[in-house]
């Protein structure tokens, strides 16, 4: 048991929990006061779907659809998904097996575990968060009108989105995807396990 406890010290916050901790919604929740629970905030962080995302980099980031050519990309913001095949709650888990073991079982136990530093467990945490984008959606895609978005509709500064872009891996938004070495530190070369 001590030894858990210690390894939990040792590995990063998983995406659920870095999700609600992070501090634009943490600051959110202060400014709008005990009324809203974070997963509204968290929510807006969120994109249902592929589209949604794209959409999103689009409007919201003023990436041009040929910074985004769906082949090349497509894969890539799949990886981004919470839940799912290859997404990043899947990857985290596999990449800490001292924590939850290996196989389907491991991703079980990830779900039923309590989330660090929250007053939940992963599951609860993840169907809220659920809840809230799934109500997002049926407003139309908006936040809830009786309290402040967490982002501005469009970012004062489209350079800074081009170069996490960029920084990301996914070329420069230009759609150049010529420069994509950066993924070389996130792909494991072939004939090496994760």
């Amino acid at each position: 048991r001590r030894e858990v406890c210690e390894a939990l010290l040792e590995v990063p916050f998983e995406p659920l929990t870095l999700l609600y901790r992070a501090l634009p919604v943490r600051r959110w929740e202060r400014e709008q006061g005990l009324s809203l629970p974070p997963e509204v905030a968290a929510a807006q962080c969120v994109m249902p779907t592929i589209a949604d995302l794209r959409a999103h980099l689009r409007g919201a980031h003023g990436l041009p659809a040929k910074a985004m050519p769906a082949a090349e990309v497509n894969e890539r913001l799949k990886q981004c998904a919470l839940r799912g095949a290859d997404g990043l709650t899947f990857r985290w888990v596999g990449a800490n097996q001292k924590l939850f073991g290996a196989g389907q079982g491991a991703l079980n136990r990830f779900w039923r575990s309590p989330a660090r530093g929250l007053a939940a467990n992963h599951a609860a945490l993840y169907l809220s968060l659920f809840d809230e984008v799934q109500a997002s959606r049926e407003r139309g895609g908006a936040a809830d009108s009786s309290f402040a978005p967490l982002f501005e509709e469009k970012l004062s500064d489209p350079a800074a989105s081009a170069l996490a872009w960029e920084r990301l891996g996914f070329g420069g938004a230009t759609g150049d995807h010529s420069g994509d070495e950066g993924m070389d530190r996130f792909i494991v070369p072939a004939g090496e396990e994760e």
